[in-house]
C-alpha cells in the first residue's frame, strides 16, 4: 500500500455494492486502499487524523468499470475526423468534413475519420473510393465504420499498404467492388487489417508524443464519466510498447487490463501473442489479460434463422414499413445479406473466422501457456462454435488459468445461456449498443422474435454479466447505458419491450462487481471493502432510489482512482476539511 492522503467520506448514501452489507455509513481510504468502510464512528477510530469529505447527500460507490473499452484504439482515434450521425447525415457532409481536414494534415500523411453508420446516412452507403480520391487527392484516407470491422479507403490508401486494386479477398474479408469488378472503397473484416496496421504504424512513429496527449485526454474524458478501469479488448504489440511507456511515466493512470491481439490485424489468429505473457502479469496501471480471439465479424455477425422466423422477419419489417408510410425498414433488412442454406432448410448470414478445431487448438496453445482466452462472438452460430471449442466446464481449463469470456453474445439460442454458466464463462455485455443497435432490430422485424443481449435471462442463470460499452463504437458513459439496460429505450425513443430489462441495482453490479469478477480482479475492485483499492465515484444522487425517467439526471461530481481525485464537477470543488 502506497503512503498518502487519508480522507472519509460520509454524508451521504454509501453503496458496497456487497449483497450482505449493501449500505454503509462511511469509508476511509489511506493512500490507494480503503480501510475502513461501515459507521462513521469505526472510520474515525481507524484514521483519526482524516480529512473530512462531506458527501452533501450525494451517493458515493465503487469506481465503473468499462469490461470492453478500446482504450488505445479510441484514444487513437479521438484525433479523427468525427463522423457520427446525426452530426454527418449524408455523403457529401462527410466529403466536406474530410476535405476541410485535409487542409489541416500534411500532404502525404494518414487521414483518418471514425464513427459512420450507412444505415444513419441519407443514402445508405459510405463515401466511393473515387469520392475520396476527389475530396482528398494528397492523402491516404482511412474511414472507420462505427464498428470498426469495416472501413473506406481511397486509391492513395492502397498505394501506401502495397496492394493493387485488383487484389483478391483476402480470408475473412471482402473487398467491395462495383459491377465492373473495380473495389468501391469499402474494406470489409479482414480486408480491413492492412489499412488499419499501417496507419497506426506510419502515425505512432511519426509522432508518438502525439498519441500520448491523445491519450492523456481521452483518459480524462473516461475519468469524468466515473471510469476508473477499463478492460482493452484487441491490443496489438504496437499499441501494448505504447502503453507501457505512458505507464512507465506516469501517464497512465486508468487501470488497464489488455487483451492480447495479433500485430498483423486484430481479427487474424493471434499465436504471435503466445508465450508473450500470462492473464494476470502485471501491476496497476497496466495488466495482461486474456488472449484475443474473434470467431465472427461485427455487422456480419454469423446469425443463423429457420425459415420460419425469415418469413415472421420479413412480415414484421413489412408491417412496420406500413404502418410508418416508410421503406426505411425494407432498406434495413436489404442492407444484410442473407444466403440460403439447404443442407439444413436455414437462412444464414455473416462470416466465421475459424473452424471448430482450429479454435480449439489455439485455445488450447494459449490456456497451456497461462493464458486465457476471451472470444468475440455475437451470432448464433459463432457462440454455439465458441461454446465446443473452449472447455464446458472449469475444472477442464489448465491449472491457475482464469475464467474464459465470451465478449457480446448478442443472440444466444436457448440453451446457449446455462451451457456458458455451466463453463464458468463471463459475458461482456454491451446495454449501450441495444439503443444503437434496436432502431435497426425492430426494422429488421426480429427485436422480439431473436433476443439481442438478453440481460434479463442471463443474469437469471447465475451468469457473471460484465459491463461494457466497446468504445469508440458506441459512447463509453456508463449512466447512459445504466439507463438503457433498465429502459431497453432505443436511439430513435423505440422501448424493445422484450422482457430484457433489468433493476437498476442490477445494472450497477454489471459495472462493479461483474464487471471486476469477470477480470479476475474482484480481490482488488468491484466493492467498497477495507483492504481493496480506492477507486471510487460520486454520483449527484442516489440510482437505487430514483425511476427509469429520472435516471437520465444522474451525473458524475467526482472519481477517485487509486486514491486520487482525478475528477471533480465544477461545483464539487469545496475543499474537505480537516479530522
Amino acid at each position: 500500500m502506497t503512503e498518502g492522503r487519508t480522507r472519509i467520506f460520509s454524508g451521504g448514501p454509501i453503496l458496497t455494492m456487497r449483497r450482505d452489507v449493501p449500505r454503509a455509513e462511511a469509508v476511509a481510504i489511506r493512500g490507494d486502499r480503503i480501510v475502513a468502510v461501515g459507521e462513521l464512528g469505526m472510520a474515525r477510530q481507524c484514521t483519526p487524523d482524516a480529512e473530512q469529505v462531506d458527501l452533501a447527500g450525494a451517493c458515493l460507490l465503487p469506481g465503473f468499470i468499462d469490461a470492453h473499452h478500446h482504450l488505445s484504439d479510441g484514444a487513437f482515434f479521438s484525433a479523427a475526423a468525427d463522423l457520427r450521425w446525426p452530426a454527418v447525415d449524408r455523403v457529401d457532409n462527410m466529403l466536406a468534413t474530410l476535405a476541410r481536414l485535409a487542409e489541416r494534415v500534411p500532404a502525404g500523411r494518414w487521414l483518418l475519420g471514425q464513427g459512420y453508420s450507412e444505415a444513419y446516412l441519407e443514402e445508405r452507403r459510405g463515401p466511393t473510393l473515387e469520392e475520396l480520391d476527389r475530396a482528398c487527392p494528397e492523402h491516404p484516407v482511412l474511414l472507420m465504420q462505427y464498428s470498426y470491422h469495416e472501413a473506406t479507403v481511397n486509391s492513395r490508401a492502397f498505394e501506401r499498404v502495397g496492394l493493387a486494386l485488383d487484389a483478391a479477398d483476402p480470408p475473412g474479408g471482402e473487398i467491395v467492388r462495383d459491377r465492373r469488378g473495380r473495389p468501391t472503397g469499402r474494406m470489409i473484416e479482414n480486408a480491413v487489417a492492412p489499412f488499419f496496421v499501417s496507419a497506426i504504424a506510419e502515425t505512432m512513429d511519426a509522432g508518438e508524443e502525439e498519441y500520448f496527449e491523445r491519450l492523456e485526454r481521452y483518459q480524462a474524458h473516461c475519468f469524468a464519466a466515473g471510469l476508473t478501469r477499463v478492460y482493452d479488448p484487441a491490443v496489438s504489440p504496437r499499441m501494448e510498447r505504447a502503453l507501457r511507456k505512458a505507464a512507465e511515466r506516469g501517464l497512465l493512470r486508468i487501470g488497464v487490463l489488455m487483451m492480447l491481439a495479433s500485430g498483423d490485424g486484430m481479427f487474424l489468429p493471434p499465436r504471435d501473442r503466445i508465450g508473450s505473457s500470462r492473464t494476470g502479469d502485471g501491476v496497476d496501471p497496466l495488466r495482461t489479460g486474456p488472449l484475443k480471439l474473434f470467431m465472427d465479424g461485427g455487422e456480419r455477425a454469423a446469425v443463423s434463422l429457420s425459415l420460419a422466423q425469415v418469413a415472421r422477419a420479413a412480415g414484421n419489417s413489412t408491417w412496420r414499413a406500413l404502418r410508418r408510410l416508410s421503406l426505411s425498414p425494407l432498406r434495413t433488412a436489404a442492407m444484410f445479406p442473407m444466403r440460403f442454406d439447404p443442407s439444413d432448410f436455414r437462412v444464414r448470414s455473416g462470416i466465421l473466422f475459424y473452424e471448430e478445431d482450429e479454435a480449439r487448438r489455439l485455445a488450447e496453445e494459449a490456456m497451456a501457456a497461462g493464458l486465457s482466452v476471451a472470444v468475440h462472438a455475437e451470432g448464433n452460430e459463432a457462440i454455439e462454435r465458441t461454446l465446443r471449442a473452449l472447455p464446458p466446464t472449469p475444472s477442464e481449463r489448465p491449472p491457475g488459468v482464469g475464467p474464459n469470456r465470451i465478449e457480446h453474445f448478442f443472440f444466444p439460442r436457448p440453451g446457449y445461456i446455462g451451457r456458458a454458466v455451466d463453463a464458468g464463462f463471463a459475458v461482456a455485455a454491451q446495454p449501450a449498443i441495444v439503443a444503437w443497435v434496436g432502431d435497426r432490430l425492430l426494422d429488421l422485424g426480429v427485436a422480439r422474435m431473436v433476443p439481442f443481449t438478453p440481460l434479463r435471462d442471463m443474469l437469471d442463470a447465475g451468469m457473471t454479466v460484465a459491463g461494457s460499452s466497446d468504445a469508440p463504437v458506441v459512447d463509453f458513459d456508463p449512466l447512459a447505458a445504466i439507463r438503457i439496460a433498465v429502459t431497453r429505450e432505443t436511439t430513435r425513443g423505440e422501448r424493445l419491450d422484450d422482457g430484457q430489462e433489468v433493476r437498476v441495482e442490477e445494472a450497477l453490479e454489471m459495472y462493479t462487481v461483474h464487471a471486476a469478477r469477470a477480470g479476475g480482479l474482484d480481490h482488488e475492485v468491484g466493492t467498497l471493502e477495507a483492504g481493496k483499492r480506492a477507486d471510487l465515484v460520486v454520483l449527484n444522487r442516489d440510482p437505487t432510489r430514483l425511476d427509469a425517467t429520472a435516471l437520465a439526471d444522474l451525473r458524475v461530481e467526482r472519481t477517485v482512482c487509486g486514491g486520487d481525485d482525478v475528477f471533480v464537477a465544477e461545483a464539487c470543488t469545496a475543499p474537505a476539511t480537516g479530522p
